[in-house]
C-alpha cells in the first residue's frame, strides 16, 4: 500500500518479464507526486525512488536482457522535465541516477522511450559492438538517437537537441510502441499524436548519428465518427488498438480501415476508461477502467491479411498469408492476369502455370499471340508442377517441349551467333536428360530425325538407354572407335554379341579390349561360347600397324587363365587356333598348364587336332598324358627326339617292366637305326633299369667289344659285389637261426615261482586250483579263464576259428588214445603248443591285449547298464 495521502497512480510501467515494476503516485494537492519501485519478482511492497524527486517519471525503457529479481539492470526513465536519466536499481535501492540527455523544453514530457540494438555487422570485433537505436516521444514530437556501444556514448554525440517530426495537437500526453514478433527485432512503430495515429517500419543498417532508420511512415487521423482523443493506444502485426472513452477501435494497418469496433454503453458499471496494456510475453491485450479489466481475445488475426496484400497488388507477400489452396489460387491467378495485362508475357506464363486454369485456355492465349518463349515457359513451368501419376499429360508436354527446342535450333543455326546455338542446344539437353522418362521413344526418335538432328537423336538415345541404335549408327558410319567406346558403357551383354562380329572383323584390338574390360568387371558377364562366331571372322591382317598377336588367342587365353573357363567348346577352339600356328611351342605350353589327366582338355580332341596340323610333338605330350607311353615313346622315335622319348620312359609310375621295355626300344632304336653304340652304351648310366647285358642282343654279331667293354668290366664288378652281400648276408642269417635254435632251447627249461596264496586274475579264485599260465610278468590265470576272455575279447574270427579246430584234433586224439588206438609221435604236443601260443601269446593284464582294448568304444546307454561293466579283470 502507498502512503494515505496518495489518491491515485498517473503512471505504471512494468518489464516484459514481470519482475520490475514503476510507479508514479500523484497527490490530493496537484500533479506532483512520488516515483516507486516495486520488486514484483520479490515481493509487492512499493519502495520510494528518492533519487527521482522534483520529475515525474513519465516512461520507463527497460533492459529486456536482464532476468535478475534483484537487480533491473541498467534502464532509461523519461522524466515530465524533458530529461533522459540513466539508472539501475538492485535490491530496491537506486545504484545511480545520472542525467544523460535533455530536450531543454520542460514544456514537453518524454511520454514513449524504446530502444533497440542494431543487428551485427560480422566484420570484426571491433564493428560487432552494440549499437543502439533510441527513440523519445513527447506529445508533438519524436526524436532518433544512433549510437553506441553504450548509453553515455550515444547521447554524448548529440550535444544539443537532434533533428524531430513534430505533429502539433491539443494532447498534453502521448504513448509510443513497437512491435517486436517474439524473441525478434522491431520492425515497426506507432505514435499517439493529436492530429492522429503516426505509424512508420524499421530499416537497420549502416546508419550513424544524425541519420534516420524510419520509412514508409504515415499518419492516419482519427475518425470523425468519434468524439474525444484518445486515452490509449497498442500495435499487433496486422492492427492497432486505439481505444477512446466510450468505445474500442480495432483498426487494420494495410487497408486503415475500421476491422472491428466495440462500444462501453454501461458507463456507470465500468466507469470511465483509463487504459489499454499488453502483456509481452503472452501477446494478450488488457483494456482498463475505474472498475474493471477486461481481456482482449485476438482470434485469427492473420485470417484476411491476403486479401489486404492482394488488393494492393503485393501479390508476393500475400501468398506468404495464404491458409489453404483456395486463397493461393485466386492470388497466383491476380498476379499472373496483372503480368498478362503489362505483356510481361514470361511471367504471366510462369504465373499461369502455377494455377488450375484451362490448359487449352493458357496455351491458346500465347499461340493468338504468337508468344513462342512464353508458351515454352508456360509448358516447362507446368511441366515441373505437374504429378509424376500423370503420365499422359506429362508426355504429350515433354513432346510439344521437344519439338519447340527443336524448331528454336533450326532458325538460330541459321540466323543466330554460335554462342545462342550452344545455349539453347545446351539448355534442349538438360531438358531431355531431366525428363527422359516421360517421352515416348519412338515418337521421339521420329521427331528428332524428321529435324535432322542426328547429334541430338545420339544424345537422347545415350540418355534412355538405347545403346544398340547408337552403336547401329556409328557402325554404318564405319566409325569404330566410337561404337566401341558406347559399346564399353552398355551394361546389356546381348549387345556384345550383336555387334562383335562386325567390330572384330574391322577393330580387332579394340574389340578385344573392350571384352578384356567388360570381363573384368565381373567374370560372368560374357559368356565366352557366344563371342566364338566373332572369333571366326576375326583375321590377323585386319590388326591395326604395330600389333601382331593373334587377338582371338588372346582374348581366349584370357577366358581360361584370368576368367577359369572349363567351357569345352571354348577349350576346343583354342586348341584349334594353336594348332592352327607355326611355332609349336605356344601349344606345348597350353598342354603343360592345361593338358594333364586331371586338366580341363578334352585330350582326344586335342590329339586330333594336333595329328590334322603335324603337331607331333603335342601329339607326344598328349599321348603321355593319356598315360599311353608305348605310343608315345614310339612317336617321339618316329620324330627322332631321343630326348623326348627318353622323358616320356621315365614318366612311367608303378610299372617297372614297361619302364624298361620303353627304355629298351630307345636303345634298340639308337643301336640299329643311330648305330651309334657309345651312345647305346650311355644310356646305362642315365637309367638306372638297364644293364650291358640287356642291350647285348642289339648289337651286331661282329661288333667291336672295344666299345663297350668297360660296361662290361662295371656290370661284372657290380655281379661280385652283389655276390659277396649275398654271401654275408647269408653268414649272418645263419648265425641268426643258431642264436634262435638256443633261445628256444633255454625257454623250454625256464621256469617260474607261483605263491599259494596268487589267485587267478580274472576269476580271483586260487591260480593252483586248476591249469593254469604264468606270463614273464608273474600275472597268473586259469587256462580257462584265460580261453574265455581272449575269445571274447581279442581273437579275431581266424583265430577263435583256429582255436576251435585244435581244441577238437587234441580231443580227438586223447579219444584215440584212451580206446587203445596209436596215437602219432609228436603229433599231440605240437597242436597243444600250436593253442597255447594262440591263447597264451601275450599277458592280458599288461601285454598287447591290453593295449588292444583301448580302441574299443564304450557300449552304447540304450543296451543296458550291465553293458557298460568291465572284463572281469583284475590285479
Amino acid at each position: 500500500s502507498l502512503k494515505p495521502f496518495h489518491t491515485a497512480t498517473r503512471i505504471l510501467t512494468c518489464t516484459p518479464t514481470h519482475i520490475h515494476m514503476d510507479i508514479h503516485a500523484r497527490t490530493r494537492t496537484g500533479n506532483q507526486g512520488e516515483n516507486w519501485y516495486v520488486p514484483i519478482g520479490r515481493s509487492l511492497k512499493p519502495r520510494l525512488i528518492s533519487m527521482a524527486k522534483g520529475a515525474r517519471i513519465e516512461s520507463v525503457c527497460w533492459d529486456r536482457d536482464c532476468e535478475d529479481n534483484a537487480n533491473t539492470g541498467v534502464i532509461m526513465v523519461g522524466t515530465s522535465t524533458g530529461t533522459i536519466c540513466k539508472t539501475q536499481i538492485v535490491d530496491g535501492r537506486e545504484k545511480f541516477w545520472k542525467e544523460i540527455f535533455s530536450l531543454q523544453d520542460a514544456a514537453h514530457p518524454i511520454c514513449g522511450l524504446h530502444y533497440e540494438l542494431f543487428p551485427p555487422s560480422g566484420k570484426g570485433y571491433m564493428d560487432n559492438a552494440r549499437k543502439y537505436f533510441v527513440m523519445a516521444a513527447t506529445p508533438t514530437r519524436y526524436y532518433e538517437f544512433i549510437g553506441g556501444p553504450t548509453y553515455d556514448a550515444l547521447f554524448a554525440q548529440y550535444a544539443t537537441a537532434p533533428a524531430f517530426i513534430e505533429l502539433p495537437g491539443d494532447l498534453d500526453y502521448s504513448d509510443l510502441h513497437f512491435f517486436r514478433k517474439e524473441n525478434g527485432r522491431a520492425s515497426s512503430f506507432v505514435w499517439l499524436t493529436g492530429p492522429g495515429i503516426y505509424s512508420g517500419s524499421f530499416s537497420f543498417g549502416s546508419q550513424n548519428a544524425g541519420d534516420s532508420i524510419i520509412h514508409d511512415y504515415k499518419l492516419l487521423p482519427y475518425s470523425s465518427e468519434v468524439h474525444g482523443p484518445p486515452l490509449g493506444l497498442l500495435s499487433t502485426e496486422f492492427h492497432w488498438f486505439v481505444l477512446f472513452a466510450d468505445r474500442l477501435q480495432v483498426i487494420n494497418q494495410l487497408t486503415q480501415e475500421v476491422a472491428w469496433e466495440h462500444s462501453f454503453a454501461s458507463r456507470h458499471v465500468y466507469g470511465d476508461m483509463r487504459g489499454i496494456v499488453q502483456d509481452a510475453v503472452s501477446g494478450k491485450l488488457w483494456v482498463y477502467a475505474d472498475y474493471m479489466v477486461n481481456e482482449v481475445a485476438i482470434n485469427g488475426e492473420d485470417q484476411n491479411v491476403w486479401r489486404c496484400y492482394l488488393a494492393k497488388g503485393q501479390y508476393d507477400t500475400a501468398l506468404q498469408y495464404c491458409q489453404d489452396l483456395s486463397q493461393r489460387e485466386k492470388v497466383l491467378t491476380a498476379q499472373a492476369d496483372h503480368y498478362f495485362s503489362e505483356k510481361q508475357w514470361e511471367l504471366a506464363a510462369s504465373m499461369y502455370a502455377k494455377t488450375k486454369r484451362s490448359f487449352e485456355e493458357i496455351t491458346l492465349k500465347f499461340i493468338n499471340l504468337d508468344e513462342k518463349n512464353a508458351l515454352k515457359r508456360y509448358l516447362s513451368d507446368k511441366l515441373d508442377n505437374m504429378r509424376s501419376t500423370d503420365k499422359a499429360q506429362l508426355t504429350m508436354i515433354c513432346t510439344w517441349l521437344c519439338e519447340m527446342y527443336l524448331d528454336k535450333l533450326n532458325s538460330v543455326k541459321d540466323i543466330g551467333s554460335e554462342a545462342q546455338y550452344g545455349y539453347i542446344l545446351d539448355e534442349f539437353r538438360h531438358f531431355l536428360q531431366d525428363n527422359v522418362s516421360n517421352f515416348d521413344a519412338e515418337t521421339t526418335y521420329q521427331l528428332i530425325l524428321n529435324h535432322g538432328r542426328m547429334d541430338v537423336m545420339l544424345y537422347y538415345a545415350e540418355l534412355n538407354g538405347d545403346h544398340d541404335r547408337v552403336i547401329s549408327h556409328h557402325v554404318q558410319r564405319r566409325e569404330w572407335t566410337k561404337a566401341l567406346d558406347v559399346l564399353a558403357k552398355c551394361p546389356d551383354a546381348s549387345l556384345y554379341y550383336v555387334h562383335s562380329p562386325t567390330l572384330m572383323q574391322h577393330a580387332p584390338v579394340g574389340t578385344t579390349n573392350a571384352w578384356i574390360n567388360a570381363s573384368r568387371t565381373s567374370k560372368k558377364f560374357l559368356d565366352p561360347r557366344k563371342l566364338i562366331p566373332a572369333l571366326m571372322r576375326y583375321n590377323i591382317a585386319n590388326n591395326p600397324p604395330g600389333h601382331k598377336a593373334n587377338q582371338a588367342l588372346r582374348f581366349l587365353q584370357h577366358c581360361v587363365k584370368n576368367l577359369e573357363s572349363r567351357d569345352p567348346v571354348v577349350l576346343n577352339y583354342l586348341v584349334t587356333l594353336f594348332c592352327q600356328q607355326d611355332d609349336e611351342k605356344a601349344m606345348l605350353a597350353f598342354l603343360a598348364d592345361y593338358g594333364g589327366p586331371n586338366g580341363r582338355l578334352d585330350l582326344q580332341y586335342a590329339m586330333r587336332a594336333c595329328q590334322q596340323s603335324g603337331k607331333r610333338e603335342a601329339c607326344v605330350h598328349i599321348l603321355a598324358s593319356l598315360e599311353q607311353y608305348e605310343q608315345a615313346v614310339d612317336l617321339a622315335l618316329d620324330i627322332k627326339d631321343i630326348e623326348l622319348a627318353k622323358l616320356n620312359a621315365d614318366k612311367v609310375e608303378d610299372n617297372d617292366d614297361l619302364r624298361k621295355r620303353l627304355w629298351l626300344r630307345i636303345a634298340r632304336y639308337v643301336i640299329e637305326e643311330e648305330k651309334d653304340v657309345r651312345k647305346a652304351i650311355a644310356f646305362i648310366g642315365q637309367t638306372d633299369m638297364l644293364k650291358v647285358e640287356d642291350i647285348l642282343p642289339f648289337f651286331p654279331d661282329f661288333a667291336r667289344i672295344d666299345d663297350f667293354k668297360e660296361a662290361i668290366c662295371t656290370s661284372l664288378e657290380e655281379y661280385h659285389e652283389q655276390i659277396e652281400e649275398l654271401k654275408q648276408g647269408m653268414e649272418e642269417a645263419t648265425k641268426s637261426a643258431e642264436l634262435i635254435r638256443k633261445d628256444i632251447g633255454d625257454l623250454r627249461g625256464r621256469f617260474g615261482f607261483v605263491r599259494s596264496s596268487q589267485k587267478c586274475g580274472f576269476c580271483r579264485q586260487p591260480v593252483l586250483a586248476a591249469g593254469l599260465y604264468l606270463f614273464p610278468c608273474q600275472h597268473g590265470f586259469h587256462i580257462t579263464c584265460q580261453e574265455q576272455w581272449m575269445l571274447q575279447e581279442h581273437l579275431g574270427e581266424t583265430d577263435k576259428r583256429r582255436v576251435r579246430e585244435l581244441k577238437q584234433a587234441i580231443r580227438a586224439e586223447e579219444a584215440r588214445g584212451h580206446a587203445g588206438g596209436g596215437v602219432e609221435a609228436g603229433g599231440l604236443e605240437r597242436m597243444r603248443a600250436e593253442l597255447d601260443d594262440v591263447l597264451a601269446c601275450d599277458c592280458p593284464l599288461c601285454g598287447n591285449p591290453a593295449i588292444d582294448m583301448i580302441n574299443k568304444p564304450l557300449p552304447p546307454l540304450a543296451q543296458g547298464p550291465s553293458y557298460w561293466d568291465l572284463p572281469p579283470l583284475r590285479l
